[in-house]
């Protein structure tokens, strides 16, 4: 699933629609119409004033009161219409039996984009209030744009959270945006074991920064492609090269030479190297 980077890069590649009119916003799977408020009807010769990002969630945003919140979830995706990016079969056969992964089109003036999801899990959420929605949600502050609520929020929790760090930083209500792939860097670059309690977690402050530093620096490189993450120009991100564990299992740590270890907790995933994340805690 993307998560902040590839989202934020997202919204940036993006940006060339803000300003245009959307004469009309066509739902092919009514399934992607998800806990919506309003109706696509709603938005038709809506210009769209703002493309942004809270967490791993996309907000287009065409008035206060008219607000789509998307949330791309494993293989969605912006693309141009007609891109060369859409399978050959979808291309050449719009109306065949694969037409339900392009989920919607949003007919904007001079510049008609799809929303191409082959797995179907993506959501679009038309609603008319944008605070209440997240609130509603339980999504914490963002850590970017609302960067001191977001230190407030995970500092505040952390010291006296008994859960183990990693699925701490995976719940959203607590750190909205870090996904598996930044939260194993991050612990990885602190050496911090993943099971360790998270009030146990000895420099919080310095987590966060590094949390916040790792984030920075993969909207730099455009996100991690892992497997077929592109923005909405095409584009792949490169941060993956930069990757010190995840998806490295059994490969050396750059750091030691020790292999990377991967484990499962809290049903995800988690890369770590056991020689730079020793364990530094009792169980009870």
């Amino acid at each position: 699933m993307p998560e902040l980077p590839e989202v934020e890069n997202v919204a940036r590649s993006l940006k060339p629609l803000e300003g245009k009119r959307l004469a009309r916003l066509e739902v092919i799977d009514a399934r992607v119409w998800f806990e919506s408020q309003l109706d696509p009807l709603h938005f038709h010769r809506l210009s769209l004033s703002e493309v942004a990002r809270r967490g791993k969630y996309l907000v287009l945003r065409f008035s206060p009161e008219h607000v789509i919140v998307q949330h791309l979830r494993m293989t969605g995706k912006m693309l141009d219409d007609g891109s060369a990016l859409l399978p050959a079969l979808l291309r050449e056969d719009p109306e065949g039996p694969k037409r339900l992964q392009i989920r919607a089109r949003f007919h904007f003036d001079q510049r008609p984009m799809i929303f191409f999801d082959p797995r179907r899990f993506g959501t679009l959420t038309a609603i008319a209030d944008e605070d209440a929605f997240f609130a509603e949600k339980g999504i914490a502050p963002d850590p970017i744009h609302q960067e001191p609520a977001a230190r407030q929020l995970f500092l505040k929790r952390l010291k006296d959270s008994e859960r183990p760090i990693k699925p701490f930083l995976l719940d959203q209500s607590l750190a909205a945006g870090i996904g598996n792939i930044y939260a194993d860097e991050a612990l990885h670059r602190e050496g911090i074991h993943p099971e360790t309690p998270a009030h146990k977690v000895k420099h919080p402050e310095r987590l966060w920064e590094t949390v916040l530093e790792i984030l920075a620096r993969s909207i730099e490189a455009g996100g991690s492609s892992i497997i077929d993450y592109v923005n909405a120009e095409g584009l792949r991100g490169s941060f993956s090269a930069q990757h010190l564990v995840y998806g490295r299992e059994g490969e050396e740590c750059v750091s030691c030479r020790a292999p990377i270890r991967r484990i499962v907790l809290g049903g995800r995933s988690t890369h770590f190297c056991l020689h730079c994340q020793p364990k530094r805690f009792r169980r009870r």
